[in-house]
């Protein structure tokens, strides 16, 4: 058996979550106080989800970035890398898509804030 402690990030009450996975494969989360909290100990435990939030520096300020879903945390410093490397050669507004499909992934990254230097 497996077990992991963490604080639930699903709705503002922050429940201390402990998720239990048995080699059946069984998974029982404890300590939530609402159905999301226990989604959210399951997903954890199988497969971690982050949204990803950047600033991308361009020639005029700089734009806000993030994902449009979560994207697998283990691709997170692959996908910040793939965001560094794309060239800004226009200008681009609240809800562009930056990156579509980012490193094949089905997440795309889209705009949040254009910020231009004065």
């Amino acid at each position: 058996m497996i077990q992991k402690k963490f604080v639930c990030i699903r709705c503002p009450i922050g429940c201390n979550l402990t998720v239990k996975k048995y080699e059946s494969g069984k998974i029982v989360v404890s300590g939530n106080s609402c159905k999301r909290g226990e989604e959210y100990g399951i997903q954890e435990v199988t497969e971690p989800r982050r949204t990803i939030t950047t600033i991308k520096q361009t020639k005029t300020g700089s734009i806000s970035l993030k994902t449009d879903i979560p994207a697998k945390k283990e691709q997170y410093f692959d996908i910040l890398k793939e965001i560094e490397r794309k060239r800004v050669n226009k200008q681009f507004e609240i809800g562009d898509i930056f990156i579509k499909n980012v490193l094949g992934t089905k997440t795309n990254i889209v705009v949040t804030g254009v910020h231009e230097e004065k």
